[in-house]
């Protein structure tokens, strides 16, 4: 059931309207991306200036002559809905155009990860026809669709995107906790008991950053801060996290994905320890091995048969 307002549901009634898609990302590693399909772009009130209840002065912009494009003639989206369990999926392309997110390309961006995880709002904006201004406060919107990011396919000029129901949440294997060798926690969750900002480092990046190397002064030894997270407070990454491959020792950090923008010295951020979920890891990293939940001493699969 769709609830619409009073104003939507009169402009309905009419039959003739102007109508648009909209686009709001929230990026699993921060921030936030505001598309729409139109010529123009669309602005929404608060819902305490007569807007609907989940608008939130959210400005979203058209391709205009930059880009991207969403929604054009032959690449419209595509949505599958079914009665059960079956994960429904929504399908759109993306023409690129010379759009940039961070800086960077749009097609880049994708490649490096930037909507890995994503969740994705999907909106139509529906107004009187006739009212061209720019930006357009639409009458009302209608939530379509809301999921996560699943697949995203790059071409040479368009990504196609595969946005997946949060049904897919109930594609996991049962039982949930496995007999493993290695925990079944995730670091810092509530099984884990541990509290991330008591691992906490604050630090400040130095000279000659690239995208995926930041130079800093940290004292950790060597390998402490592998498999964790780093976030930057400051600069143009501001409120971007990646995942650390690597830590040696003296501050050098490795990322997995790169960086938007290659981080200025004197950028800050905050960098915390990860764990491969190891025994030995738990309790003499995070001393920690009462709450650990693997099974160590299990036989391998050669030794089960």
């Amino acid at each position: 059931m769709k609830t619409l307002t009073s104003q939507l549901q009169a402009l309905f009634a009419t039959g003739q309207m102007n109508y648009c898609g909209l686009y709001a990302f929230a990026l699993s590693g921060g921030g936030n991306l505001y598309y729409a399909s139109g010529d123009v772009d669309i602005s929404l009130k608060t819902s305490g200036s007569g807007g609907d209840p989940y608008w939130d002065n959210q400005y979203f912009t058209a391709g205009g002559s930059v880009g991207p494009y969403f929604d054009r003639k032959d690449n419209k989206a595509k949505m599958h809905n079914a009665i059960g369990l079956t994960v429904d999926t929504l399908v759109f392309d993306v023409i690129p155009g010379a759009a940039e997110i961070d800086g960077g390309p749009f097609l880049e961006a994708v490649r490096q990860g930037v909507f890995d995880g994503a969740e994705l709002t999907y909106l139509g904006a529906y107004w009187p026809v006739g009212a061209y201004a720019n930006p357009v406060i639409p009458t009302g919107t209608v939530k379509k669709f809301v999921g996560n990011v699943g697949q995203v396919n790059i071409s040479r000029n368009l990504a196609t995107f595969t946005i997946n129901s949060y049904l897919e949440i109930l594609n996991q294997n049962l039982p949930i906790n496995l007999f493993q060798a290695t925990c079944v926690n995730t670091l810092y969750d509530a099984s884990c008991t541990l509290l991330q900002s008591n691992f906490q480092t604050s630090a400040m990046a130095g000279s000659s950053c690239t995208q995926s190397t930041i130079n800093a002064t940290l004292s950790q030894a060597s390998g402490y801060f592998n498999l964790g997270v780093i976030t930057f407070t400051s600069g143009e990454n501001e409120g971007v996290s990646r995942t650390i491959g690597t830590y040696t020792k003296g501050g050098v950090v490795n990322v997995i994905a790169p960086f938007p923008s290659a981080p200025a010295p004197g950028d800050t951020f905050n960098i915390y320890p990860g764990c491969d979920r190891l025994f030995f890891t738990c309790g003499n990293k995070f001393n920690n091995s009462p709450n650990f939940r693997g099974f160590p001493f299990i036989p391998g699969p050669e030794a089960a048969s």
